[in-house]
């Protein structure tokens, strides 16, 4: 199968559907844009990869801890599917994976339109 020509025109290729588990992220440049590409029960969702606090790496929220075991999770932050929620791996703000805010701070981080076609994921920046 082709891909649409408008989506070729348009978005760019960042991954194979394939690459991103379920509830998790990975990050991903586009034209020198850092972008985290999540995938929230096979539903597609693509931000700006830094935190609006201190500019953590989003892409890493869910990953095992390898440090301050002391804290109260085992986790680096994660994907909340329910909510439509991303927290940072560093000091957990919770961000809507839709529209990127953080509804406490009221702090936004930009996001992208996503096409998914032929298990390729497209994102337009």
């Amino acid at each position: 199968m082709s891909v649409d020509p408008e989506i070729e025109d348009e978005y760019t290729r960042v991954v194979s559907v394939e690459d991103v588990p379920r509830g998790r992220g990975i990050a991903v440049d586009v034209n020198g844009i850092e972008i985290a590409v999540f995938n929230v029960e096979g539903e597609f969702h693509a931000l700006s990869n830094r935190c609006p606090h201190q500019g953590a790496p989003l892409y890493k929220a869910g990953e095992e801890k390898i440090n301050a075991e002391h804290t109260w999770t085992e986790t680096r932050g994660g994907v909340n599917e329910g909510d439509l929620t991303v927290s940072c791996p560093w000091h957990l703000w919770e961000l809507d994976i839709k529209s990127g805010e953080h509804e406490v701070s009221g702090k936004c981080i930009g996001t992208f339109d996503v096409e998914v076609t032929d298990g390729d994921v497209f994102v337009r920046v």
